[in-house]
């Protein structure tokens, strides 16, 4: 944190604990409980820099590391066993390949797939339009490519989402303007990229309708 430093003149830029700290520091006392911090899109930062000595005390929870900032009189920080540390990503995010090994052997990876969400009675799912745009990456569920899709990639790092196929004509976005402004412009970029091949692949993009 940076304040002025009335006494000489200047700034005087002093660490203060932020959420993180705040939370280890409530999970300590209150160990009957369970806490979690979730970090959405966790790929987007350099993450070795961002998460510095913190890496350390993933590995070794419940006991005291050392940090390189002094807050409070302190330079430890420790992470206890009832504090969970969520991590979202994209794996169609060019950003997940920088994410180095001494940071992925601190966390369990989850693959969480697109899935059709017609019975979700919350929301309006177009469930064709979802399984056309699937189709192009996907022979089954995910296991397998397509024959559109590049053998560099694999289905279930480049598919597009179920958020992508929710109606959202309340808020201004029908799954007509979503269809031309977002999914169409992606898969053409994939298409461009490499990702989507084969002859007919425009086509079949353009040819892509709502059903809602």
């Amino acid at each position: 944190m940076a304040r002025p430093n009335y006494e000489v003149g200047g700034i005087l830029y002093e660490a203060e604990n932020k959420i993180l700290a705040k939370l280890s520091r409530d999970a300590q006392n209150d160990i009957d409980n369970n806490y979690v911090l979730i970090m959405d899109e966790i790929n987007r930062a350099n993450l070795s820099s961002v998460l510095g000595e913190l890496i350390y005390a993933l590995e070794y929870r419940g006991e005291e590391v050392e940090s390189m900032y002094e807050v409070e009189g302190s330079q430890k920080l420790l992470l206890p066993q009832n504090l969970y540390i969520i991590g979202t990503m994209n794996t169609a995010d060019r950003s997940v390949g920088h994410i180095d090994y001494a940071i992925r052997r601190r966390f369990a990876f989850v693959d969480i797939v697109p899935k059709d969400l017609t019975n979700d009675d919350n929301i309006s799912f177009d469930s064709p339009l979802f399984n056309e745009v699937k189709a192009l990456f996907t022979s089954d569920e995910y296991q397998t490519r397509s024959k559109h899709l590049s053998h560099e990639f694999e289905p279930k790092d480049v598919a597009f989402g179920h958020s992508y196929f929710i109606d959202e004509a309340k808020k201004g976005g029908s799954m007509s303007m979503r269809l031309e402004y977002e999914i169409k412009p992606i898969l053409l970029e994939y298409v461009k990229d490499g990702v989507l091949i084969g002859e007919d692949i425009k086509q079949k993009i353009e040819n892509l309708k709502p059903s809602i």
